[in-house]
Formats: C-alpha cells, structure tokens, sequence
C-alpha cells in the first residue's frame, strides 16, 4: 500500500511539471466530484474545459449559467464533445456536498462530459481569485457573484471569459478551436 502511494505522489509530481507555468492546473489542492472520488485540477488536463462557479440553490443567475454551458453542449459534434468538458464549480462546499452536487447533476441531466467539484472554503477562494472571479454571501443566504465562463486550453490555460453566449454557442465552439 506504502508502494502504490509513493507512486501516485511520483506520478502525480510528474503531471505538475509537465504543465505550463500559467497553467491554473498547477494549483494542487484536491476536490471531491460528484461521484464522490478525490480529484485534482491537473485530472482535467488533455481535455479543453469550460469552467463556472455555482451554487446548487442559487434561484437566479446560476440556472442561466448552466443553460447556456448546456446549450454550448447541444452545439457541438459527437466529435467536438470528446475535445470538451464542462466544470461547474460549488460556491457553498459546506453546502454542497458531493451527494448534493449529484443530485443536481441528475436533476439537470447532466451526463458524463461534466464535473462538478466540491472542495473547501480556501479552495474555492483560491480557485476564484486565480480566474478573477469575484463573489460575497449576502445576509439573506444568496451568494454575489461574477457569471463568468471561463475556457481553457487542454494544458489549462485561460483562452476566454465572457459572460452568457452573446454570439451564441457557436461563437464559444469556434473561440475554442473546437
């Protein structure tokens, strides 16, 4: 057993060096998915993503976040949707457990092209400050935040971030080279 951890720790060193120095995939902090399984940001690398930060009971501004990364879905090619995944990311991990982020998952027919993590509190302002994505909890339990997409390379690197699909999805798919 002492093996097999020394050699996911050397393996996993030798992914972080290989990534670019801008690459957000350098931050080694672990997450747990959806399914309940400890990730890293580098486990998304060979893959271009788009990334969102959410909360599970957000009313307002959340739901339209995953439209439109859903409508970006509906757009692609079989072929383009083997080259792109989608990462939302919990603004409340207290909250957002990774059953919770599951059941949402299932509720919003989210199929096996997404990720949904769930990590702690100083990870996820890390993560946020990293994409500059600005957010504060409001004294009625709603969380303020920036409805950014953000792209990134297969090496995780930051190609864009806008907010919504003002050109359409088709205009995200060809912005990322898909």
């Amino acid at each position: 057993m002492k093996r097999l951890t020394w050699l996911l720790m050397l393996l996993s060193l030798n992914v972080l060096a290989s990534l670019p120095g801008d690459s957000l995939y350098q931050l080694d902090d672990t997450w747990q998915n959806h399914h309940e399984k400890t990730v890293t940001m580098a486990s998304l690398t060979g893959k271009k993503q788009l990334l969102a930060f959410i909360y599970t009971d957000c009313a307002t501004a959340c739901p339209v976040l995953v439209s439109d990364l859903k409508r970006i879905q509906q757009a692609l090619t079989p072929a383009q949707q083997q080259r792109l995944g989608f990462v939302l990311v919990s603004l409340t991990p207290g909250v957002d457990t990774p059953k919770v982020m599951a059941h949402f998952a299932g509720k919003r027919k989210l199929d096996e092209h997404w990720t949904l993590l769930s990590g702690d509190d100083g990870q996820v302002r890390t993560l946020a400050m990293a994409l500059n994505i600005k957010y504060t909890g409001l004294a009625n339990g709603e969380i303020a935040h920036s409805n950014a997409i953000t792209a990134l390379d297969d090496q995780g690197r930051i190609l864009f971030q806008q907010s919504g699909l003002p050109g359409g999805p088709e205009a995200v798919i060809e912005k990322m080279g898909l």
